[in-house]
């Protein structure tokens, strides 16, 4: 009974190596399949941080693709390994004249002899463990985004700015803000006239909106903005626009586990306009806790946060409801009127952010009111969403408080639709973001700042308040209305990314172990 249960055990931990192989691959090439070629860092914060609220979708997708795999090849390797390595059955020979005393010899020796079958499993299954780990590795660039990790930058140190020293000063009458992020909004999606990449516009309604208000470009005349790291995720994205510096996690430590506080060494506009007695909402159609978005905004201006959770406290959803990543865009907007129009009644100037979520990949969420001009869903979503922000702009232009408000319509990162896009940055193409401002309180001079980053709609988006920022930068962040140089201009695309992708003594000190 005692060799059973131990024979048991051994093929249980020959199973177990096979499985963890199995995982690291299947869920490697799931990762790569339904996000496309998003980074390590990515990767590493999403584990890090609260998956609630994460799109069902996904979970369901891994169970019905990933993990039948896993099962599968799991199985099937397990089985074989043990067929190959089984133990023939040896009937003991009746032996004439041998003594007790050789037999419990020989007893005592087959208990301490190695069992050869049972190291050729393990070997086995650490080979499958290696194949597996080297594919992940390769696949993840892992090599390279360790080595980085382990080399300090002094970019961030050398050239951040500290809104806390700088004397920045209001108008006399503050000015309101609505602030409309927009899930995956590329500048990429455009017609080739202003960057595109396409004859025909997927969001021409956007392109009107650049194009009759203020939209800033690249040297090479896109109007967009670019990502760079630690603001290629949504959470790392409103991050880097509110605060002027990338989301970065130390590689040696769990900085955002318990969320007991959230970059407590950064000042943002949130921290900023909450000094200046503003009222503060975000309005979501997911739940804020996924990624740790309520955790950022609540710590940096105290926001009111009104997701799909608070909508339910309301009783206007109820956990039935919930579609998409929640509540679809077409109700997002139609509760931003509602929240708009109480903000305005009240004597308190207000910042007014919401962000969409119908055209998250995979294929966005295709509502009733999306017409069939492409061929691919994702593009007709893209489409009806581009449609859906310029009816909503149109109405707030209608409104008593609209010329007393800038609006900022900024994407938030690149689309993460898989196998799509990714043949651009073969080609050298820099895929940017959407952003456009609306009734700034300053005008745009001869011309403004050129290849300018979501960090910079930091300074940018209060200058567009009438807010004069003495020096025009804050955190790694350049107002892009002065014509300054900004970080990518100054240093080049490449440099910038490269270095921002390293580790920073200087950030994780003054920022996160504050």
């Amino acid at each position: 009974m005692k060799g059973k249960i131990i024979n048991i055990v051994k093929n249980f931990i020959v199973f177990i190596i096979i499985l963890i192989s199995y995982i690291l691959f299947f869920s490697t090439i799931w990762i790569y399949k339904n996000f496309g070629n998003i980074g390590l860092e990515e990767i590493s914060f999403q584990i890090r941080v609260p998956m609630g609220g994460a799109n069902t979708y996904y979970y369901y997708n891994y169970a019905q693709t990933a993990l039948p795999g896993i099962l599968i090849a799991t199985l099937l390797t397990f089985i074989i390994i043990c067929l190959i390595f089984k133990k023939k059955k040896k009937y003991p020979k009746r032996m004439k004249g041998v003594k007790a005393e050789k037999s419990t010899a020989l007893v005592v020796y087959k208990r301490f002899k190695i069992d050869k079958k049972y190291i050729g499993k393990l070997v086995c299954s650490f080979i499958v463990l290696i194949i597996c780990v080297t594919f992940t590795v390769t696949r993840t660039d892992l090599i390279t985004f360790v080595s980085k990790e382990l080399t300090d930058s002094n970019l961030i140190s050398e050239e951040y700015v500290e809104p806390n020293d700088v004397k920045i000063e209001f108008p006399e009458e503050k000015r309101n803000l609505i602030y409309i992020y927009l899930e995956s909004m590329e500048a990429t999606f455009y017609s080739k006239e202003n960057g595109g990449i396409f004859e025909e516009s997927l969001i021409e309604d956007l392109e009107e909106l650049a194009n009759e208000n203020i939209s800033f470009s690249t040297s090479n005349n896109i109007k967009g903005l670019y990502t760079l790291p630690g603001a290629t995720w949504t959470t790392g994205a409103m991050a880097a626009q509110m605060t002027g510096l990338p989301l970065k996690i130390p590689i040696d430590r769990n900085s955002y586990g318990n969320f007991d506080s959230f970059l407590p060494g950064v000042t943002g506009i949130g921290d900023i306009l909450k000094k200046q007695n503003y009222n503060q909402t975000l309005l979501i159609g997911s739940k804020a806790t996924f990624g740790g978005r309520d955790h950022l905004f609540k710590q940096h201006g105290d926001f009111y946060i009104d997701d799909f959770v608070q909508a339910t406290r309301d009783g206007l959803k109820t956990e039935f409801d919930y579609t998409w990543w929640g509540y679809t865009d077409t109700e997002l907007f139609e509760y931003a009127k509602e929240r708009l129009q109480k903000l305005s009644e009240k004597e308190e100037p207000f910042n007014f952010t919401m962000l969409t979520a119908d055209t998250h990949a995979i294929d966005g969420y295709k509502c009733e009111d999306c017409e069939e001009k492409f061929n691919e869903q994702y593009f007709n979503v893209l489409n009806c969403s581009s449609k859906k922000v310029k009816e909503f702009v149109e109405w707030i232009q209608e409104q008593e408080f609209y010329d007393n408000t800038t609006i900022v319509i900024c994407g938030d990162h690149p689309s993460m639709q898989p196998d799509t896009f990714d043949f651009l940055e073969d080609e050298g193409y820099i895929r940017t973001v959407t952003n456009i401002i609306i009734n700034p309180a300053i005008e745009l001079g001869s011309t403004g700042s050129k290849d300018g980053s979501t960090m910079d709609m930091f300074p940018t988006t209060l200058a567009s308040m009438g807010v004069q920022i003495p020096g025009n930068k804050l955190g790694l962040g350049t107002n892009l209305f002065s014509g300054e140089q900004t970080l990518i201009s100054k240093y080049g695309f490449d440099y910038v990314k490269a270095e921002l992708e390293k580790n920073s003594k200087f950030y994780n000190t003054k920022f996160i172990y504050d």
